[in-house]
This record gives C-alpha cells, sequence and structure tokens, in this order.
C-alpha cells in the first residue's frame, strides 16, 4: 500500500471519491536573499513587474508594524534587493508567498 506522507515530490488530489496523484513538483519557497522585482513577483505571480512590485510596496507600507521593524535592522528603500533578514521579516508579516 502508498503511504501518501512520503509523496514529496507529488500532489494527492481525490475527486468524487477516487484518488490521484498529480506528477508535479511542488515549488517551496526559500529564506534568502531576493531582489525586490523576484520577491514581488512571488507574491503577485499574475502581475508585471513594476504592478507586482507597486502592489508589494503597497501592502509594506500599509503594515506600520512591518516598517518599523524593517527600519529597525537597516532597511533601505533604494537598495535593489532585500536582505534574508528583511525577506523574514516580510514573511513574517505577509506569509509566505
Amino acid at each position: 500500500m502508498l503511504q501518501l506522507g512520503y509523496l514529496t515530490d507529488y500532489e494527492y488530489i481525490c475527486i468524487n471519491h477516487k484518488s490521484y496523484i498529480i506528477n508535479q513538483k511542488m515549488d517551496i519557497f526559500k529564506l534568502q536573499s531576493y531582489t525586490k522585482a523576484e520577491l514581488a513577483q512571488l507574491y503577485s505571480p499574475h502581475s508585471e513587474g513594476p504592478a507586482a512590485l507597486q502592489t508589494l510596496y503597497r501592502w509594506m507600507r500599509r503594515n506600520e508594524t512591518l516598517m518599523a521593524e524593517l527600519d529597525a535592522v537597516g532597511y533601505n528603500k533604494y537598495r535593489h534587493s532585500f536582505l534574508k533578514q528583511e525577506v523574514e521579516i516580510i514573511v513574517k508579516y505577509l506569509g509566505e508567498p
């Protein structure tokens, strides 16, 4: 018998009481440094680059505690990328993309 707990590269679904295994590698978000465009695209995959960036910036600005914590670690809004520590803070408040 196949134990579903060990399926790491497959997705298991049940439709109309029948079980299916979809051969699909699941993407896992990694905590690392990202360019701002890369992280924005992860949060808004259906948006174009500039629109995704604006959406991410809007979410960040509306969350005052997120911005306060980013400022405390030396966040620079002019830097091209987010440092790993900044990504951790963003994920803490916005969740994983």
